[in-house]
């Protein structure tokens, strides 16, 4: 059987089952940006560096880390909708703060992975930036009251001269099983940056994966950041960015896909997301509900950082059998301010 025909049959079965494995196009929302700067002299007042969004049977939550006009970005804040569109400022943001002056956290939060499980809140983000960061756990019963746990740092940089030890920055985690998974966006002190992998039993003790899972391959990526991975049973998918070599912070999307989570294949057609300007984009969770997937994107204007919303719907067979094998998401239509 060609390997056409085998990708064919594949799509059939897989769409009938209710598991998409490709995206062929995507619609912008026509209010984009959904979520602008916070008011003049607010803790936000610079606009939100986008950390996640999850759904957790009723509502969607959204964290940033929350910028103003003079120092980037600082602590984290949470938001919640109904729809993924129009979103609510939780009252008692800013919610995830800085530690105290000479600690792990001092700087700037960043990240961050968030799970829900057993009613639960869990994050693990990075603190410490522009410097050296380290990733540390958090719970929550409601999304922004947290309680940082007292072992942290959990996941330290790696040891002087290793790919990884400047920055670890979490991005995401999947509780599989008894086990959870990390992708976090690594970077070296000449701020070269790829994506590592971690696992965990507990979400305090990790163990690295000694190299990094997706270095740059392209020509259009420096270097590789801000991984953001959804499973679907059969496959793992990423999103993440592509930027400039030395840059810790933006670029263009591109899209990668793995059986394994391990090892992973890059999309001939990278980036499937380039803002018009060339405005750098830094941060992509992706949430699949069965039929859609909801993408939202963090980007920069040179003054105000905004947060965007896309969708896309599963599938188009023929575009799917024809790109089977290079794991295709085509192009995403997008607009900035």
């Amino acid at each position: 059987m060609s390997a056409k025909r085998v990708a064919v049959v594949l799509w059939i079965t897989l769409c009938s089952a209710g598991v998409a494995m490709g995206q062929t196009e995507w619609v912008q929302w026509p209010g984009n940006p959904i979520v602008g700067p916070g008011a003049p002299g607010s803790w936000d007042e610079g606009g939100h560096w986008l950390s996640n969004v999850i759904f957790d049977g009723s509502t969607y939550h959204m964290w940033f880390s929350g910028t103003d006009q003079t120092t980037g970005p600082t602590d984290i804040g949470h938001a919640t909708s109904l729809d993924g569109v129009v979103w609510t400022m939780d009252p008692g943001n800013p919610c995830l703060t800085r530690g105290a002056p000479g600690a792990w956290d001092s700087g700037a939060l960043l990240g961050a992975a968030v799970v829900y499980e057993g009613a639960v809140f869990h994050m693990w983000y990075s603190g410490g930036y522009p410097g050296i960061e380290r990733a540390g756990y958090a719970t929550s019963m409601d999304g922004c009251d947290w309680i940082k746990d007292p072992s942290n740092p959990v996941i330290d940089v790696g040891d002087p001269g290793s790919w990884d030890d400047w920055v670890v920055r979490p991005n995401t985690v999947i509780a599989d099983g008894g086990t959870f998974r990390m992708w976090y966006g690594g970077a070296n002190s000449a701020q070269v940056v790829r994506i590592g992998y971690a696992e965990s039993n507990d979400g305090i003790a990790w163990t690295k994966y000694p190299e990094p899972v997706l270095k740059p391959t392209q020509g259009w990526e420096g270097g590789t950041l801000a991984p953001y991975v959804i499973a679907d049973g059969l496959t793992y998918h990423m999103w993440y960015v592509g930027t400039t070599l030395g840059h810790l912070w933006g670029g263009h999307i591109g899209y990668a896909y793995s059986g394994d989570g391990i090892h992973w294949h890059e999309f001939d057609g990278n980036p499937v997301l380039v803002l018009q300007g060339d405005n750098p984009v830094y941060a992509s969770p992706v949430i699949f509900d069965g039929s859609t997937y909801h993408l939202w994107y963090s980007h920069w204007d040179t003054v105000i950082d905004w947060i965007s919303y896309a969708t896309s719907t599963c599938c188009n067979a023929g575009l799917f059998a024809d790109d089977f094998e290079t794991g295709d998401t085509s192009v995403w239509s997008v607009t900035v301010p």
